[in-house]
């Protein structure tokens, strides 16, 4: 068994997860819950030892009674789960303390998504006139009509793009997997009036850049959606890049897409995760059935 403190053991963690390209929000979300953890154990000052399910179940228990969500506290365990399974694979635990624990299970409510008279007036409300105004419909019609993660979109370079092609590659997705999504027309148009309006720079390499030219960063991005939410009349609060993502998975299943798919658009390891949508669309199948269903075909054709 090994000696190592807690400090430590975080500290190898922390080197293993960024070499492996996590992204910067589950890095966070990760730092956040051992930092936690750490306060709950460092009672006596020092750097502690590694906790057992003892432990553990007390800086559960101390969550729930700051008055964290269910949510908060489920991704919480997660991050702690997931610290201790390194441990066990690099030889620092022998088990997990918490391989016999029931871990609290996220609340299973539906994502919220815009309809379709919200999506209108959000995609009427994004001007074309400047500069900013082209890049900022650009991302915009990105995340509405590709369903890209924020992480992605950010660092799509101008080498992933192929207009005449209307494909889009997206590398080191989710579980550094690499996948290609494919744009409407409309989304093309306002790609290249971008294209146009920035130039292409020597040495250029986003595809979405401040005006020196530099990569947006996360907040940058949220903050247009945010500001293109409130001039659509929409609350500006709860429309961020991920609802945009579940608003395009959904409307895609409702006007006829097939949810294998959306799996791979989506960049899901699991259809369990995709199937959300068919049944947020359980409408849309029912008109998408009408339109293709094979009896009727066969009988109309007669």
């Amino acid at each position: 068994m090994s000696t190592m403190d807690f400090d430590q053991a975080v500290a190898l963690f922390t080197t293993y997860c960024r070499a492996k390209g996590l992204a910067q929000r589950t890095l966070e979300t990760y730092s956040a819950s051992l930092r936690g953890l750490r306060q709950v154990l460092a009672t006596n000052g020092g750097s502690p030892g590694i906790p057992g399910s003892a432990e553990l179940r007390a800086y559960l228990a101390s969550m729930r009674e700051r008055g964290l969500s269910a949510t908060s506290i489920a991704i919480h365990a997660r991050s702690i789960r997931a610290f201790f399974g390194f441990l066990v694979r690099e030889g620092v635990v022998e088990t997990s303390p918490l391989h016999r624990e029931e871990m609290p299970r996220l609340p299973s409510a539906m994502p919220k998504v815009l309809d379709r008279d919200q999506m209108r007036r959000l995609i009427e409300s994004s001007p074309r006139a400047s500069w900013t105004d082209k890049r900022n419909r650009a991302i915009l019609l990105t995340f509405l009509d590709t369903g890209l993660r924020l992480s992605e979109l950010v660092h799509l370079e101008l080498a992933d793009l192929d207009v005449g092609q209307r494909e889009l590659r997206v590398r080191n997705g989710k579980g550094n997997r690499d996948r290609r999504v494919y744009v409407g027309s409309g989304l093309a148009r306002a790609v290249r009036l971008w294209l146009e309006a920035r130039g292409l720079k020597a040495g250029a390499t986003w595809l979405f850049t401040t005006r020196q030219g530099e990569r947006l960063d996360l907040r940058n991005v949220e903050r247009i959606i945010e500001r293109l939410a409130g001039d659509a009349g929409l609350d500006e609060a709860r429309i961020t890049p991920h609802l945009l993502r579940h608003t395009f998975a959904t409307h895609y299943v409702m006007n006829g897409g097939d949810p294998f798919s959306l799996q791979r658009i989506l960049g899901h390891s699991d259809i369990k995760t995709t199937m959300i949508y068919v049944n947020l669309a359980g409408i849309g199948l029912r008109e998408a059935h009408a339109k293709a269903s094979p009896v009727d075909r066969v009988l109309q054709a007669r």
